[in-house]
């Protein structure tokens, strides 16, 4: 059956957390017109879930044997491998640790979605019991801003991205994602088609951000710690390479750091 939405989730560590993850998305198969691809190389759980959802016949235990070594590409590499499952659907792209929110697909159905287009949707965290909206940075927007120090888009998370599965094809066809060690799929897809003119923010809360330990960006949180200052420099490469632009003090104040954290 061809189903219009596809959720791709990966599960790599979250044996703790992607029962719950499943069970959101399984409140928003309306008709079975959302499959489910879980893919993981490791689970230790993997034998329960696959007993608990075994009814689904929308859920798919994908097992990818090859891990790669750093954790952002091998999420790349996963969600590349569950592309050979999907036709042309909108593919939702899932955390293993994160939620749908019960209504996301009824919404996302009455929007007119453009299949040229990549789509970032507003999310809330939650912490424990507590839930909250990241707000938004107001200097971020104003026009200096932009030109000293950078255009990228506010709210980045993997779990609220949705893109039409020929475009998703697209960006692994034409684009190596694996030359950069610490840029995950989230911000290497929303920059590629932010300079393409092809990304539009969509103001509807449809997803939870879980925060938690296990989270691929919480390594990264640090501004003390080098990694940060790697990851934010490759960033600015990959802006260039995009678009041709320096963010020249951004830059600068980036290259600064690395070179005085070890």
């Amino acid at each position: 059956m061809y189903n219009k939405y596809i959720a791709i989730i990966t599960a790599e560590n979250k044996e703790k957390y992607i029962a719950n993850t499943i069970n959101s998305c399984l409140k928003n198969s309306i008709n079975g017109r959302l499959k489910i691809i879980i893919i993981y190389t490791h689970l230790s759980n993997e034998k329960f879930l696959k007993h608990k959802f075994k009814h689904f016949k929308n859920v798919i235990f994908l097992k990818s044997f090859l891990k790669r070594k750093y954790p952002t590409q091998d999420q790349l590499y996963k969600i590349y491998k569950a592309l050979k499952y999907v036709k042309n659907e909108w593919v939702l792209l899932l955390d293993g640790d994160d939620l749908f929110k019960y209504n996301k697909i009824k919404v996302l159905d009455q929007l007119e979605l453009d299949s040229e287009k990549i789509y970032l949707h507003s999310h809330e965290t939650q912490v424990g019991k507590i839930k909250s909206v990241p707000k938004d940075k107001m200097y971020k927007k104003i026009f200096l801003y932009k030109k000293l120090f950078n255009d990228w888009p506010e709210k980045i998370n993997t779990s609220s991205i949705v893109i039409k599965a020929d475009l998703l094809k697209k960006f692994y066809n034409n684009y190596n994602p694996y030359k950069w060690k610490y840029l995950a799929i989230d911000v290497q897809l929303i920059l590629y088609y932010f300079y393409k003119d092809k990304y539009k923010y969509l103001i509807e809360k449809l997803t939870t951000k879980i925060e938690n330990i296990n989270n691929l960006d919480k390594s990264f949180s640090n501004i003390f710690r080098k990694k940060y200052w790697v990851r934010r420099m490759e960033q600015h490469e990959l802006t260039k390479k995009l678009s041709g632009k320096i963010n020249c003090l951004d830059r600068f104040i980036t290259f600064l750091f690395l070179k005085t954290l070890r």
